[in-house]
């Protein structure tokens, strides 16, 4: 027996050995996991969140010689019409309130006049301010000048005074 007990030895020792390096190996094998998660956003452009137009009731220079109305219906529209330029140097005003509506973006103004008779008018504006952060307002305000006499006809003039507002990231 006693040939056999240390053959028996060698072998549960092996067994032992082996079970070890097998446990070993196992642990060994398990590595972290990850979990993700994976999607996407997308945003569309919605013209309802950005709205800039003309509010209240423009001022005028001469009421008797200046007509200045904003489109009720259409609030993106406002007139001018002015009459009683005799001599050179006569001019005449109207004032227009600017408010940018919007709930989260800043409004650039930029200005470009249209003017038909350059050679007898002179159109002219003062924007007071050029950019309006959400809710801001601002005037506008249009010069008309007779810059050219004699009149020997009628001179007449049609001008447009286009304003864009761009939309752009409010400053924080």
């Amino acid at each position: 027996m006693n040939g056999n007990s240390g053959k028996t030895k060698t072998i549960i020792w092996v067994t032992l050995l082996l079970l070890v390096v097998v446990l070993g190996i196992g642990y060994a094998a398990i590595s972290t996991i990850q979990l993700r998660i994976e999607g996407s956003a997308s945003a569309d452009p919605n013209q309802t969140n950005f709205k800039v137009e003309f509010t209240g009731s423009p001022t005028v220079s001469t009421p008797s010689n200046v007509e200045a109305t904003i489109n009720p219906s259409n609030k993106l529209l406002a007139t001018m019409n002015v009459t009683g330029l005799t001599s050179k140097g006569d001019k005449e005003t109207a004032t227009f309130t600017i408010q940018n509506l919007s709930e989260d973006l800043s409004a650039q103004l930029t200005v470009g006049i249209e003017n038909s008779n350059e050679e007898y008018y002179k159109v002219t504006y003062d924007l007071k301010k050029g950019t309006l952060t959400a809710g801001e307002t601002t005037t506008i305000e249009v010069t008309i000048e007779l810059i050219k006499t004699p009149i020997d006809t009628t001179q007449e003039t049609d001008a447009v005074v286009a304003i864009s507002a761009d939309p752009v990231q409010p400053t924080e």
